[in-house]
């Protein structure tokens, strides 16, 4: 079944679940794709299962940013993105699986926090409360990285075969008496087509 004739789901609600780490999937092999993705970026690739993964073949190659410290690729079915100011090996994904979107960040290591500050959108606007923007706070019990998932609204898709292009920053927080800091800011962007 390809990603244009997926069935989805009711309602966009996003939950949160506890990701240990990044890796999923043991490692398919990557030889069927035009580009092969390399460093951190290759490395999460290859671990959700390369070009048989969720994430498929990469689309263009890595690419930097401007004005902003870290690098990303686009994906057949998403992007993923080195965001080293949250963390020395920080990547943040945005992928589709099984009809929903996926968000997964890791690991923040050496910084760790209380609590994570998702802010998403989605384009078009899909006419729920919060859009264009919308933003969530997830406590999980890994202070290093994390995962949500969401389930987009059943009805009419757009000629591409998607409801929404899904866009992801997250920023890692902690609780304070005085007020709660968030010292390293929001990550690299991420979408994702659902």
């Amino acid at each position: 079944m390809n990603r244009s004739t997926r069935t989805l789901a009711a309602a966009v609600t996003f939950a949160a679940t506890v990701a240990s780490g990044l890796a999923a999937a043991a490692p398919a092999q990557a030889g069927t794709c035009a580009i092969q993705p390399y460093g951190l970026i290759g490395d999460y690739w290859r671990s959700l299962g390369a070009g048989n993964g969720p994430l498929g073949c990469p689309t263009g190659k890595e690419y930097s940013l401007p004005n902003q410290n870290g690098r990303k690729q686009r994906f057949e079915g998403g992007q993923v993105a080195f965001s080293p100011d949250q963390g020395t090996n920080m990547i943040v994904a945005a992928y589709e699986s099984n009809g929903k979107a996926v968000f997964r960040w890791g690991p923040t290591s050496p910084f760790n926090y209380d609590y994570w500050r998702i802010h998403w959108t989605a384009s078009p606007n899909i006419g729920l409360i919060g859009f264009p923007g919308h933003d969530v706070t997830v406590r999980t019990s890994s202070r290093t990285a994390g995962k949500i998932t969401g389930y987009p609204p059943a009805g009419v898709t757009n000629s591409a075969g998607y409801h929404a292009t899904y866009t992801f920053w997250i920023q890692g927080c902690d609780d304070k008496l005085t007020g709660d800091t968030c010292r390293q800011g929001y990550t690299i962007p991420v979408s994702v087509n659902a």
